[in-house]
């Protein structure tokens, strides 16, 4: 399974809060591992679905030839 979380950071650029910011997926592999999977702005796009997230994942595994899971 993927420990997965997102975290909502505010966009300087504009006068809202968090809620209109930008989003950041990341995966915690270790407890000195994380692994930044998806970066988007929530005023481009609204919401990003668990498969989504699994698909970035999935990509960056299949094309890193230095990704190791067992770290």
């Amino acid at each position: 399974g993927y420990t997965v979380f997102k975290v909502r950071v505010r966009n300087s650029n504009i006068q809202k809060g968090k809620s209109a910011g930008y989003r950041l997926i990341y995966q915690l592999k270790s407890y000195t591992r994380v692994l930044l999977v998806l970066v988007y702005s929530k005023l481009d796009q609204t919401d990003i679905t668990a498969e989504e997230i699994q698909l970035a994942i999935a990509k960056f595994e299949e094309n890193d030839d230095n990704f190791s899971t067992d770290w």
